[in-house]
């Protein structure tokens, strides 16, 4: 509840309706490609409450990673970031513990990462493979 509360009051030109699906308590019957599924929200009847809960917090988690990135590539140290190593980018920007964590965690959080700091897709495919 605080989770939708918190939500709400950050953002209070949102209908509680859009709440829950921001937080992701709602969503697409296949989330990968809604039209397929003709735009439906999945029924959540019969999901536990922890399983509503883990789903409110990756969600939150990925609001914190795209907030922390955007914050890491205001950095003047990244305006030559096409010049630097992967590695590089991903120290200079603070955000090498995140991707270490999530290469090992969620794959898609850490191409996330990686994309944001214009790495390109082959290497991203062999980095994460």
């Amino acid at each position: 509840m605080n989770a939708i509360e918190r939500a709400l009051n950050r953002h209070p030109d949102l209908r509680f309706g859009q709440a829950l699906f921001n937080l992701d308590i709602y969503g697409f019957v296949c989330p990968e490609n809604p039209a397929k599924a003709d735009f439906r929200v999945r029924d959540i009847h019969a999901d536990k409450d922890s399983t509503i809960i883990e789903r409110i917090n990756k969600r939150n988690e990925w609001h914190e990673l795209q907030r922390k990135i955007i914050t890491a590539l205001e950095k003047p140290e990244l305006k030559e970031i096409e010049s630097m190593t992967v590695n590089e980018r991903l120290f200079i920007s603070g955000l090498l513990d995140d991707f270490d964590k999530y290469r090992e965690s969620d794959k898609d959080f850490a191409e996330f990462i990686l994309e944001k700091l214009k790495v390109d897709r082959i290497a991203i495919k062999k980095i994460l493979k």
